[in-house]
């Protein structure tokens, strides 16, 4: 006896999930075809999704066919939504060093200086890249921002000339070498600079780079530009104080500005 309850309640999940495939099937035909529908005898669409052999339609009541569908569709959105920040998360533009995982979120080219400046501050126009990161604590120890360097290479970057325009401070672009700037670390809810520590396990969002891409002229910097286009560019970060000092990862830009 225990057996035919069992035998029986394996059916019923069977027919319920049928139903559910016939009722989706259903709602498409009907999207994709409604001439063919209504040109179908009533007596049909009374018949009912034909049941397993051994179970009749008492077998099914009490159950929510209506609810049942339901989970299968947010089953599939959940599905599609990971899909979807998987796909966000580019590997391409994560890079690991000291513990520290960074991640570019967004790339922005801005035509003034309007974001990090205050609202009675001089606002000035040029060629601006914006650089959104996530960072992430994936070590064994806390992460101190102020041991990185958060730096641009590019060969379209005439290093020499951010010193005469920003001298050594350098928030927006500071003379690394030849092709290469650095820039501060940046908090967007009051624009001070991200010095602290972070611990394990922690994620750091909100935080982005502000370099200045042509500091002697408010005009397009076309060598950056070419660099981008060409994969000459490159977001390079640095350990430049305590463990791993000289360490560096670097990530390519190309694809972010598209």
């Amino acid at each position: 006896m225990d057996k035919d309850r069992h035998v029986r309640r394996v059916l019923v999940a069977a027919a319920v999930a049928a139903l559910v495939s016939a009722l989706s099937m259903g709602l498409v035909s009907c999207g994709s075809n409604n001439a063919a529908t209504e040109e179908a005898p009533a007596e049909e669409t009374d018949e009912g999704t034909p049941l397993p052999p051994g179970l009749s339609s008492e077998d099914l009541e009490g159950l929510n066919l209506e609810d049942t569908a339901s989970e299968a569709d947010g089953a599939a959105s959940s599905e599609s939504g990971a899909e979807g920040t998987a796909q966000d998360q580019d590997p391409r533009y994560t890079a690991d060093l000291a513990g520290a995982r960074f991640t570019i979120v967004e790339v922005t080219r801005n035509d003034s200086n309007s974001k990090v400046i205050e609202p009675s501050a001089r606002e000035v126009l040029g060629d601006y890249l914006e650089v959104e990161l996530r960072v992430e604590n994936v070590g064994d120890e806390l992460v101190d921002f102020s041991q990185y360097s958060f730096r641009l290479e590019s060969p379209g970057i005439q290093a020499d000339d951010y010193r005469s325009y920003y001298g050594d401070v350098g928030a927006f672009g500071k003379y690394v070498d030849e092709h290469v700037i650095s820039a501060i670390l940046l908090d967007y809810a009051d624009l001070t600079p991200v010095l602290y520590k972070l611990k394990k396990k922690e994620v750091l969002e909100g935080v982005f780079l502000f370099y200045d891409l042509n500091p002697q002229s408010a005009e397009l910097s076309e060598g950056f530009s070419a660099d981008i286009a060409a994969g000459n560019a490159f977001l390079v970060i640095r350990k430049v104080r305590g463990d791993d000092s000289g360490e560096e990862v670097e990530i390519s830009l190309t694809g972010l500005l598209d």
